[in-house]
Formats: C-alpha cells, sequence, structure tokens
C-alpha cells in the first residue's frame, strides 16, 4: 500500500489486454473522483503492450492524475477476484468501486453511488444502472440463481419465463420494486467495513459467478445491496471476456464460466446442489426439444453445455476468502 492518507474512495480497474479501453474508463472517471480518492489499475500479466500504453498516458496527464492513478502489475493472471483484491490491498479508502476496464462512467455517476451508500449504513454494496452506448438500459440487477432458474435457463422458453418470473434471475427495469440478491460487478461500490468482516473476494472463481457469491456473504452478514438507477454507466459488454460474445453467437462458452458455475452451486449446498442445478437444466432443455420436434421455435442453444455443466464437478476446493486482517494492521499503524 503506497499510500498512507486515507481515501474517502478507492477505485479498481483490471485489466487484461485492453489498454485502450482502460485509456477511456480513465477519461471518463478521473474528472469526477472527489478529492480524496486514488484508482488502481491492475494489469493481469497481460503480455502485450497494456503496461507500456497505460503508462505513456499517465505520463502524459496532470500531475494530479498522475498522483491519483496508480498501474500494478500482477505477476499472474489469477482472474478477476485476484485482480481486484490486489487493487483493493493496495489502497485504503473508506469504500471501494470496483469498474469494469470496458466501461465509460457517465457524469456524475460518482457522486451518486457515493450518496446513496453514505446515507444508509445498511446498504453494503450499490450499483449503477448500467446501458449501452447509446443509452439502452442492461440488465444489471439479479435475483439469486438457484436450480429453478436453471430450469428456467435450459428451457428458454418466455411461456415457462413468464409463469416463473419471480424465479427468473434477472430483474428487468419495469419491475416494481423488490428485493435485489446481487448486482452486476462491472460496476459496483462497496463499504470498506464490510469487505473486512466478510473477506475478499474468492480467488477461486476465475471470472463470472464470484459477484453472486460474494453478494451473498453480504446478505448473511446482515447487510442490503441497492441498485442507484440515477447513476449511469455504459458497459460496452464483451470488452472483457468472450462469454458473451460466445453467447450471443450461439459459439461454445470458455471452461472458466462452467467451472464457476460448478464452484458457485457446490459452495451453495454441497454436490447435492449441482446435481439439482444440472437436472433441472436438462429437464428444461427436454422441454424445449420437444417443442422444437412440434416445429415450434425456441431459445438459442449453446453448443457443448450439456455436457460443460459437469466442468470440475469431482475438483471443488473449499472457500479461501481472503482476509483483510493486514489492511487493518496497517491501518492502526497510521
Amino acid at each position: 500500500m503506497e499510500s498512507r492518507a486515507p481515501l474517502v474512495l478507492a477505485v479498481v480497474i483490471v485489466n487484461y489486454r485492453t489498454p485502450d479501453l482502460v485509456v477511456d474508463c480513465l477519461e471518463s472517471l478521473v474528472p469526477q473522483l472527489p478529492s480524496r480518492a486514488g484508482v488502481a489499475v491492475v494489469d493481469n500479466a497481460s503480455g502485450d503492450h497494456s503496461i507500456e500504453t497505460l503508462q505513456a498516458w499517465l505520463d502524459g496527464t496532470d500531475a494530479a492524475t498522475a498522483e491519483k492513478v496508480h498501474l500494478l502489475a500482477s505477476p499472474t493472471n489469477g482472474g478477476f477476484s485476484a485482480g481486484n483484491n490486489l487493487g483493493i490491498k493496495h489502497l485504503r479508502a473508506d469504500f471501494y468501486l470496483l469498474l469494469n476496464s470496458d466501461t465509460i462512467v457517465r457524469p456524475g455517476a460518482i457522486s451518486l453511488l457515493l450518496g446513496r451508500i453514505q446515507r444508509d449504513a445498511q446498504i453494503a454494496a450499490v450499483g449503477p444502472r448500467l446501458e449501452y452506448l447509446d443509452g439502452r438500459p442492461q440488465v444489471s440487477r439479479f435475483r439469486r440463481r438457484g436450480v429453478t432458474s436453471e430450469f428456467i435457463r435450459g428451457a428458454q422458453i418466455q411461456g415457462i419465463s413468464r409463469i416463473l418470473r419471480r424465479k427468473n434471475t434477472s430483474i428487468e427495469l419495469d419491475e416494481p420494486e423488490q428485493k435485489i440478491d446481487w448486482v452486476s460487478f462491472a460496476c459496483v461500490l462497496l463499504r470498506a467495513e464490510v469487505i473486512k468482516k466478510i473477506g475478499l473476494m474468492d480467488e477461486q472463481f476465475f471470472m463470472y459467478f464470484e459477484d453472486i457469491e460474494y453478494c451473498l456473504r453480504i446478505q448473511k452478514a446482515g447487510y442490503t445491496i441497492e441498485q442507484a438507477l440515477e447513476a449511469r454507466v455504459v458497459h460496452l459488454r464483451g470488452g472483457t471476456s468472450s462469454v458473451k460474445k460466445n453467447s450471443d453467437k450461439k459459439k461454445r462458452i470458455p471452461a472458466y464460466f462452467y467451472q464457476s458455475r460448478t464452484r458457485y452451486f457446490t459452495l451453495l449446498g454441497g454436490k447435492t446442489r449441482l446435481i439439482s442445478a444440472n437436472l433441472a437444466w436438462y429437464l428444461g432443455r427436454a422441454i424445449r426439444l420437444l417443442k422444437c420436434l412440434r416445429g415450434k421455435t425456441a431459445g438459442s442453444r449453446i453448443p457443448g453445455e450439456w455436457r460443460d455443466i459437469w466442468k470440475d464437478f469431482l475438483i471443488v476446493q473449499p472457500p479461501q476468502f481472503t482476509s483483510t486482517d493486514e489492511i487493518s494492521r496497517r491501518a492502526a499503524d497510521l
């Protein structure tokens, strides 16, 4: 931790071979930062020109910006959780904003997010309204992912989704106000005291499902998760991972998505919960196939998913939630 001065806000941006996106993100973010704020840009061992590009941008900025932005080079690509944990441990602050490299922060979003979480001590995490570059909203608040939602995902039939709407993972913006189980970690503001209580993110998730699991820990600790719709952040989906792009194009999804899925359901309720989730998905998929055989259209199909959902079934390690005791000890020394 280089800076010994306490910060109100620390922003963590993880980069993996997206330096131009990071520069665009920083240029939208930095003008909105409060005076007591810092940014940790973590390069996850990109092995390309990322470090040089980002350093060149820093060298060309003003002194105030250069002082706020810290460029960190991770020796390995440990994934989304590991990269964010590295950034969190580097800076000490009251609040941490985890921000994807493929985001653009709309004017006023930072102050709106901070205002929302500072007004209510029970809020541990708050997300903005995520949207496309043209302003169209993205689904960015969700219900808990469970066995029934896997049945819905396997079926991909609108009628089933409507009937089981309360079990559908996505919460649309036009739905009535209701409890949010998790928000997208493409942009999320976290309370530091809660991180100290529940630990850092689980680094055994390489990418995906770590946000769901972390929000479940937040809820178990007695805190709430909210969304500030007035705070708007552009999310250029697919800029940091091929999962969304492959899904849209009906291509096979990378193994790490299913490995994270296996870990999530196993942590939720052991191998029994994972088997139940997989069987529910198969049941939904069987109904979808029957509909197709009758000549009716159904949702898209991702190749190999019937097999990939068993990834790492026999290899799931127990959770290892990195503690923030080191941060607390350093804070006590100030």
